[in-house]
């Protein structure tokens, strides 16, 4: 494929504008210069349409981490927008409570089955936040057993490695970590603290696959030592089906919390819980915020509910993710390079090592270096959504074989290093 003669001038100015007021830079440290290839990556989008975007300089591409998951449907998808200029019209959040929230709860209440009740917000953070804050409240325990990533609050933060600034010491002794699929570690963490742990958090599923029964017997453990089941929906959740991850497995979580692509882009989320559950904490927790009710939110969110009902919408973005994956171990193997696609077809991950099976930055550097030179925005995952086109998929699966063949050189050469012409991404948290 063409390698595309772009200059990022703009994007670069505007960066260095951000320096001087913006923390970081950016607000979502995922979606900075660090987690793409500076110097080769825009920095910058200035618009999408469907499954492209342009950057301020001009420059198109086809984009595949989709707002980093929320653009389920494509920008700019007519029957949202539509629902949203409605309601602008109208009014975009009131001194009472707006029926959009009625409509929307139920709607919830009718898709997700762990929804007996629900509360809505603005962040996927906020809703693991406030998942784990009625679980505390509900079982009257402390400690919290999370899995991978949970979001920015305290809770889960103390337990990484990594930006620790500002978070109480004390935290940490009530925060434990396993790793997915890990049945054996999250046992020895109930004998360890019996009659302690009020929740595990997980997310159904993220890249691996379940073990078999492990999703029934997580909950089975949990309810034999009185803790609750949370799932963190906020990337499965409305992309595997309208009910989520636990709809697709068969699994019903006590808890579960919902965001991304709730609005294909307008800021929600959802904490979902049991009946029981969430009428016990009622009158005992406080989670509160004046946007929790934004109609303009509220309006997307409903328009996506409806547009997910008759099942198109997720038949579809599974098959353009199968065919994708499909595709691209097919390229991977008669190339032989050691890259795989890996995951769920409506959630995959790009997994890159070397021959001898090692992992590094370095490597996903440069098959993103050489994706985003032909056209192709690559990030953490690829999202198919709903209006990526089948001439979108050719043209990514031929970008990927240029990237591939490219891949393949640098690896063989023993410096790898010298085929990187921006800097290589680093790790954003861990």
């Amino acid at each position: 494929m063409k390698i595309n003669q772009r200059s990022l001038k703009k994007s670069d100015e505007l960066w260095q504008r951000a320096q001087d007021t913006i923390l970081s830079g950016c607000q979502l440290y995922s979606k900075g210069p660090e987690t793409h290839i500076k110097g080769v990556s825009p920095i910058y989008i200035d618009h999408g349409k469907d499954g492209h975007v342009w950057d301020p300089d001009g420059n198109e591409y086809i984009d595949y981490d989709m707002g980093l998951g929320p653009i389920l449907l494509g920008y700019q998808y007519k029957a949202v927008d539509d629902a949203v200029m409605a309601q602008l019209r109208r009014g975009m959040g009131y001194s009472l409570v707006a029926p959009e929230e009625v409509e929307y709860a139920e709607l919830c209440v009718k898709h997700i089955p762990s929804a007996g009740k629900v509360r809505f917000l603005k962040t996927g953070s906020s809703a693991t936040e406030a998942a784990v804050r009625i679980a505390r409240c509900y079982t009257g325990r402390k400690h919290i057993v999370r899995g991978e990533y949970h979001g920015w609050h305290e809770w889960t933060t103390a337990a990484e490695n990594v930006r620790q600034g500002g978070i109480l010491p004390e935290v940490r002794q009530f925060v434990h970590k396993f790793d997915y699929n890990d049945l054996a570690k999250v046992e020895e963490y109930f004998e360890t603290y019996p009659g302690e742990i009020a929740a595990v958090i997980t997310e159904a599923v993220e890249v691996e696959p379940p073990k078999e029964g492990f999703l029934a017997q997580l909950k089975e453990l949990c309810h034999r030592n009185g803790a609750l089941l949370i799932f963190d929906e906020v990337v499965n959740g409305f992309r595997f089906s309208i009910g989520g991850a636990q709809a697709y497995f068969g699994v019903t979580p006590d808890l579960s919390t919902f965001g991304k692509a709730a609005a294909n882009g307008m800021p929600l989320s959802v904490v979902a819980g049991r009946k029981d559950i969430m009428e016990e904490v009622d009158k005992k927790i406080f989670i509160s915020t004046t946007f929790g009710g934004d109609c303009l939110s509220l309006a997307a969110g409903i328009a996506v509910m409806k547009e997910l009902e008759s099942g198109e919408v997720t038949k579809a973005i599974w098959e353009k993710g199968r065919y994708l994956q499909d595709n691209f171990r097919r390229l991977a193997r008669d190339i032989d390079v050691p890259i795989d696609l890996s995951g769920y077809p409506c959630r995959l991950n790009l997994e890159y090592t070397d021959y001898e099976g090692k992992k590094d930055w370095l490597y996903n550097s440069i098959f993103m270096q050489e994706s985003v030179k032909r056209g192709v925005l690559l990030g953490w995952h690829i999202f198919p959504c709903y209006t990526h086109t089948q001439e979108d998929l050719d043209f990514t699966l031929n970008v990927f074989e240029d990237a591939m063949k490219v891949y393949r050189e640098a690896l063989k050469s023993g410096h790898p290093e010298t085929y990187m012409e921006g800097e290589p991404l680093k790790i954003v948290l861990g």
